[in-house]
């Protein structure tokens, strides 16, 4: 079996990297007259969607009920591999932007892109810099306009990390909604190091809001660690402590 998704990958992995030069493309083309960046997270959208079917990984959400489509949310979610971005873009049905690290931003031409499209970048060393992006962030999810961060700080394949307290300065500045998101699985369809996409089933469930008045008060590391018992409660003990 492993041998025909080596197999499969052969013309799986080409078609994946021509259609993400295409869409890409177009995205930049919006990005010139679109500064919301509402444009370039459809072109993103359509990626995931390519790539789930192209991959033939099923993607299975639960929750998505709770979320107002017209109210902006802060989403906090464990981080198992590049599968848990295009999840998030293909499962979650409303306009929302990713908090990326600050060297992203720092690469030619893909940098000036990320900031027009309205993603954070976000600094470990920087704390003023990160804090002032929070503020304007802000601004769009009072607009409607959501964000998601990965606590953990980066991908783990397989065992959940502790969550770092600097990542809930944005729903703390912003007053926003904070939404724990337990992603399952999606280590094993994209191993660590391999290029090999493997076929089968992700889930993704969303879990109740956490609104500012259930939290304010909370020292931020009592709040990371609140968010992250909810992220664990669903996650499968059978995938702790792997990589």
């Amino acid at each position: 079996m492993r041998f025909l998704w080596w197999v499969n990958s052969l013309w799986r992995v080409p078609l994946i990297l021509l259609v993400t030069a295409v869409l890409a493309s177009i995205s930049v083309l919006f990005s010139v007259f679109d500064a919301s960046g509402r444009l370039q997270h459809r072109c993103a959208k359509a990626w995931a969607d390519f790539i789930f079917w192209v991959s033939r990984v099923k993607l299975k959400v639960e929750g998505v009920d709770k979320i107002d489509p017209e109210k902006g949310y802060v989403f906090t979610a464990n981080h198992l591999s590049m599968f848990d971005h295009w999840a998030f873009l293909s499962g979650l049905p409303i306009q929302f932007r990713f908090v990326a690290k600050e060297s992203l931003f720092k690469l030619p031409f893909l940098g000036w892109h990320l900031k027009r499209a309205g993603n954070i970048p976000v600094s470990a060393t920087r704390y003023r810099r990160t804090v002032r992006a929070f503020q304007d962030a802000s601004k769009h999810i009072a607009r409607g306009i959501s964000y998601v961060i990965y606590p953990e700080g980066g991908r783990t394949w397989g065992r959940m990390l502790p969550f770092k307290k600097g990542s809930f300065l944005l729903p703390v500045h912003a007053k926003a909604p904070i939404v724990p998101v337990t992603i399952i699985d999606a280590h094993k369809r994209l191993a660590r190091g391999s290029a090999l996409l493997i076929p089968g089933t992700m889930k993704m469930i969303i879990h109740d809001p956490l609104h500012p008045p259930e939290y304010q008060g909370l020292d931020l590391q009592t709040l990371a660690d609140r968010v992250q018992a909810t992220v664990a409660s669903a996650y499968p003990e059978s995938t702790h402590g792997q990589s």
